[in-house]
């Protein structure tokens, strides 16, 4: 099965038992808090991975990190993904729930890439520019990548936003290639 339909499957029915229960936002707060305790621990996710060690050791090593930091029904959850052997689409199913339940909150992800880092004012700026032009709240992911050479691209969704100098220089050199030399005030 695809990556993208077992995350979408687990994240879609943790988003709905959570709305369900009415604990949508201690669910992200939850479930935000494991995915980052295993980016930051790749440890546990090569620990959860590994085949000798039975899913009920499993359970038990997550239930003994996370069982009085998270509610019981986050754990459950975790506990459901590692019984029916689904442990590496774990992070991916938190990231799309966590996705699912800001959404639901009137809150986007957007993914900023810039030429070199800046400061947060900067991206608070460009956060409300795009509240006023859109009426959407969102939260930046920052990527940074020197090919940019200046500027930015935000991608929200399917939708790119590219303001970068690269792309700028790019649109420069196709508009002087298929230009008439005339055009561009060159006589010849």
């Amino acid at each position: 099965m695809s990556v993208d339909i077992v995350t979408d499957k687990y994240s879609t029915a943790i988003f709905e038992l959570a709305q369900e229960q009415q604990i949508l936002e201690q669910m992200e707060r939850d479930l935000s808090y494991v995915k980052e305790v295993m980016d930051t621990q790749p440890e546990l996710g090569t620990l959860l991975l590994y085949p000798a060690l039975d899913a009920e050791a499993k359970c038990n090593v997550l239930a003994k990190i996370f069982g009085e930091a998270i509610n019981t029904m986050a754990l459950n959850t975790l506990f459901v993904m590692v019984k029916r052997g689904r442990i590496r689409y774990i992070q991916s199913a938190i990231a799309e729930f966590i996705n699912k339940a800001r959404e639901a909150r009137g809150i986007f992800s957007a993914t900023v890439t810039v030429s070199e880092a800046m400061p947060d004012e900067i991206y608070t700026q460009l956060a409300d520019k795009l509240k006023a032009i859109t009426g959407k709240q969102y939260i930046f992911t920052i990527k940074v990548d020197p090919t940019i050479l200046g500027g930015f691209i935000i991608q929200i969704g399917d939708t790119r936003i590219d303001a970068s100098l690269m792309r700028r220089m790019e649109d420069l050199k196709k508009y002087l290639l298929k230009s008439d030399t005339t055009e561009i005030g060159v006589n010849g």
